[in-house]
């Protein structure tokens, strides 16, 4: 099972994470499929808009750390490893570049990578469940897989600067007004259906050039701020100090279960 189901409707195809009973949290198993669902997009003039959401009461709980979601920790040698680490990276790249309107379908949990998948979409829609967080900081680690310019891009440096360095929880009104999602609707499977009958209404070429521009605008704005973000991945977690933090972070979490 990849933990990811591809549906097609037409020209639109539906990228769905599909671990809700782990909240469609992201692992080595859910990369490789997103990763072999983007390559075979690149090249599928047919389909002209993709929605990617998620299956159950979340979009995402973000990187399963006993899961290996966050990359690179079973490779053999530093280069390897460092390859494996910035898997998630590459594929956020990708997504971006796609030529067909990626539109993130968002309810529940948001967590950390999840949030930057979102954020590498091209219009966000949530429903009033939304709830935001970036907590790797509190798990020990950077905020990598070039999150750090892919938030500061899409809802500006003061916020960005907030919600990673406090891990605070962001609702789904404070994200419409910061921009994190551009539509806040009361039903989120009816919201997304009118948006994507939208972008279907809009010719195609001119449609996938004016994405293409928007692309260009925004990969220049990450610039060369994440070049190193691999290599954070791949030592952060090997440090003292960050394997205390994240021992102290799972146990907070089975803690608020208990309660």
């Amino acid at each position: 099972m990849s933990g990811v189901r591809t549906e097609r409707d037409g020209a639109v195809v539906h990228l769905v994470l599909d671990r809700p009973d782990k909240l469609n949290a992201l692992n080595g198993e859910v990369l490789r499929a997103l990763t072999d669902s983007v390559a075979a997009l690149e090249d599928d003039l047919d389909a002209r808009v993709v929605v990617l959401r998620g299956e159950g009461r979340a979009f995402s709980a973000g990187a399963d750390i006993s899961g290996g979601g966050f990359g690179g920790a079973g490779s053999s040698g530093w280069a390897a490893r460092r390859h494996a680490a910035g898997g998630w990276q590459r594929l956020l790249d990708r997504f971006e570049a796609l030529s067909q309107i990626t539109v993130a379908a968002l309810r529940g949990h948001c967590i950390g990578g999840a949030a930057l998948l979102a954020a590498a979409c091209d219009i966000r829609i949530a429903d009033e469940s939304l709830q935001v967080r970036i907590p790797e900081l509190a798990i020990g680690i950077p905020l990598t897989w070039g999150g750090n310019p892919r938030l500061v891009r899409e809802i500006g440096l003061p916020l960005a600067r907030d919600l990673v360095m406090t891990g605070r929880i962001m609702e789904a009104d404070e994200a419409l007004r910061s921009g994190f999602v551009q539509r806040l609707v009361a039903d989120l499977d009816e919201g997304v259906a009118s948006c994507v009958e939208e972008l279907l209404a809009m010719p195609d070429a001119p449609l996938r050039m004016t994405k293409a521009m928007m692309s260009a605008i925004g990969r220049a704005q990450i610039g060369a701020a994440a070049w190193a973000d691999a290599d954070l991945i791949a030592w952060s977690p090997r440090e003292p100090e960050s394997q205390q933090a994240a021992a102290g972070y799972a146990a907070r979490k089975r803690g608020r279960k208990k309660t």
